[in-house]
């Protein structure tokens, strides 16, 4: 049996062992690089994303709010009189005018639009 011979064993080995880690170091910043790429290809993409949204909610909100002030527009040329026309008009005129602050409220805080209560019809009893 031969006995264990140390320089005989690093001259065999040691620059395979050499080579294996120069290798694995390469591939592993190279690993390292590609995950920091797709992560930011996420990043990007998810930003883009909520850009999207934030701009479409803008939009919906601005609509809203336009909406609102064309109905309120309409309800005050049409509130003149004393008929259960004119009361219904009046109550929509009520209820434009607190959706239109409502939307300039919302508008002003946040990019989101937020839902906008039900309102309660107050109709005069005895019509």
């Amino acid at each position: 049996m031969n006995s264990f011979d140390p320089t005989h064993f690093a001259l065999l080995w040691g620059p395979g062992v050499l080579v294996l880690m120069v290798f694995t170091y390469g591939l592993t910043k190279l690993a390292q690089y590609w995950i920091e790429k797709s992560m930011e290809f996420k990043r990007k993409q998810m930003d883009t994303l909520f850009q999207v949204a934030r701009t479409y909610l803008d939009q919906f909100a601005n609509a809203q709010r336009s909406q609102a002030e064309a109905f309120s527009r309409l309800a005050a040329s049409v509130e003149q009189g004393d008929s259960r026309d004119s009361f219904e008009h009046q109550e929509i005129l009520i209820t434009v005018k607190a959706l239109r602050n409502e939307l300039s409220a919302i508008s002003g805080q946040a990019p989101f639009v937020k839902t906008v209560p039900d309102r309660q019809r107050q109709l005069p009893s005895d019509l």
